[in-house]
């Protein structure tokens, strides 16, 4: 996953990662779970947060509240982190190319992703990636223990990239 993520954030000058979800459904949750753990890594804590070159962005069930925050930013990559209903194992973490979007059912967000990403394409000249994951419950209860390990995987594996990208120097 590394490997793939550097590949498409190769000439990345300055980046968002914006975690989607909802904390009130299982494993909905991952994406703002991974963007809480980034958060602490970088001494922060608040639902939207700016480290030099690197904005971390909690956009819970609402994505589309920032997109003229974006916009403003003019990033070169943008990073969305979801559950993704994709029929593999629990816990897998899958790049989500932008013409797969609607082979998947998102988290419970207001905007299905795909208008989502149709407008920050139409208004921001960035390379948009979407990582899926898989889900084992998405109901009234906690995170999953097993997409709680994956999201802590991803968490370690983004702040490598992060490093080696050197956005926070």
């Amino acid at each position: 996953m590394k490997e793939m993520l550097l590949d498409k954030l190769k000439n990345c000058k300055k980046l968002v990662i914006m975690g989607i979800g909802n904390e009130l459904k299982g494993d909905d949750a991952v994406g703002i779970y991974v963007i809480k753990k980034l958060m602490k890594h970088f001494n922060k804590d608040e639902e939207f947060a700016n480290i030099k070159n690197l904005y971390l962005i909690n956009a819970g069930t609402v994505p589309d509240f920032f997109t003229d925050i974006l916009k403003e930013i003019k990033p070169t990559h943008i990073l969305i982190i979801d559950c993704a209903l994709m029929d593999k194992d629990v816990g897998e973490v899958k790049i989500i190319k932008e013409d797969e979007i609607i082979n998947y059912s998102f988290s419970t967000h207001t905007l299905p992703l795909s208008i989502i990403v149709k407008y920050l394409k139409k208004f921001i000249n960035a390379e948009i990636i979407i990582l899926g994951i898989q889900p084992k419950i998405i109901d009234f209860c906690p995170i999953s223990e097993e997409v709680k390990l994956a999201g802590d995987k991803l968490v370690d594996t983004l702040i490598e990239i992060i490093k080696e990208l050197k956005l926070t120097e």
